[in-house]
């Protein structure tokens, strides 16, 4: 809440289950991504991945969609149910990812590989991208899902992978292809440090290190198991006891002690704090969101000419796993 936002100022909001229960009534369903701070993925009816986000809004169809999260994750939600009104706590809550990305430059670099190569590439885009670089795709992957969605294309075939270059990496060093990757990166990933990380782990032997493929190589290469956040999810839940030291966004702690508080959760370190927080998730509020809920506003809409080819890029994913 700040003082530009007059609007979000002094708003009594009820506890997380009546937002819960007053959204049911009203025909409204709820969506949270892990990287939502506690209130919010209470006052969720479904916290989830990206995947499973996209899954829920898909199977669910339902009138209206408040989505906590940022705003390419709305816009996938639209994409999915057209017909559904789809609204957000806050439009500004953006991603550097999405924002490396503009479609316009896509779309020469496409040109660019088959005139230089004699043959277009595929491209597969991570789920983090806008509406109008889903369309110009010809499928899209999340974390969880995007070692199947490579392995399902041949491997003589060229691919333009986009926007993530650290996630395009590790599926490379993990597929063994060698795809080209878009100079894109999530800065929230981009900020942990691996001397930081390093001096953790000697704090705390026996300890395990899971990371977001999201994160740098060096990242990666200091962690024991590479996780998108379901993957991890599973992971701790499974474990009994154990030290976990978390290299992904911070809220997605809040997750872990919720559904698996058998085990010790510390974040790991960015270069210059305990823990990294998305910005743009945390414009997402308690306040905006009740605001949001009786204004069904602010409205996430999808120009009809990206559409069809968001969708079916879309449809593809979907269909693969």
């Amino acid at each position: 809440m700040t003082p530009e936002s007059p609007q979000t100022q002094f708003v009594d909001v009820p506890e997380p289950a009546a937002i819960k229960q007053w959204a049911t009534e009203q025909g409204i369903l709820i969506l949270a991504h892990s990287y939502q701070d506690g209130f919010l993925q209470e006052a969720a009816h479904f916290v989830g991945d990206s995947l499973e986000l996209a899954r829920k809004a898909a199977e669910e169809q339902p009138d209206a969609i408040c989505f906590c999260g940022v705003h390419f994750m709305a816009e996938t939600a639209k994409v999915l149910c057209p017909d559904a009104d789809v609204f957000v706590p806050d439009m500004e809550a953006g991603c550097s990812l999405a924002d490396s990305c503009k479609v316009e430059d896509l779309k020469k670099y496409q040109d660019h590989l088959e005139k230089k190569n004699g043959q277009r590439p595929v491209t597969i885009s991570y789920v983090n991208c806008t509406a109008a670089v889903k369309a110009a795709s010809d499928i899209i992957c999340t974390s969880g899902n995007a070692e199947k969605v490579i392995r399902s294309f041949p491997e003589n075939r060229p691919i333009l992978f986009v926007p993530d270059m650290h996630l395009g990496g590790w599926l490379n060093e993990t597929t063994g292809r060698d795809m080209t990757l878009w100079n894109g990166a999530c800065e929230v990933h981009e900020l942990f440090s691996v001397e930081e990380l390093e001096k953790i782990q000697v704090k705390n032997p026996g300890s395990v290190t899971i990371s977001h493929p999201e994160c740098p190589k060096r990242v990666r290469d200091a962690s024991d198991h590479i996780l998108g956040t379901a993957g991890m999810l599973k992971m701790v839940k499974e474990a009994h006891g154990k030290t976990f030291i978390v290299g992904t966004e911070g809220n997605m702690i809040y997750r872990f002690e919720k559904e698996a508080p058998q085990n010790t959760y510390i974040p790991a370190p960015g270069a210059s704090c305990a823990c990294n927080l998305c910005p743009y998730m945390q414009k997402n509020t308690p306040e905006k969101l009740w605001q949001a809920l009786q204004t069904r506003g602010p409205q996430i809409t999808v120009p009809e000419d990206l559409m069809e080819g968001a969708q079916k890029s879309l449809a593809r994913m979907l269909a693969i796993v």
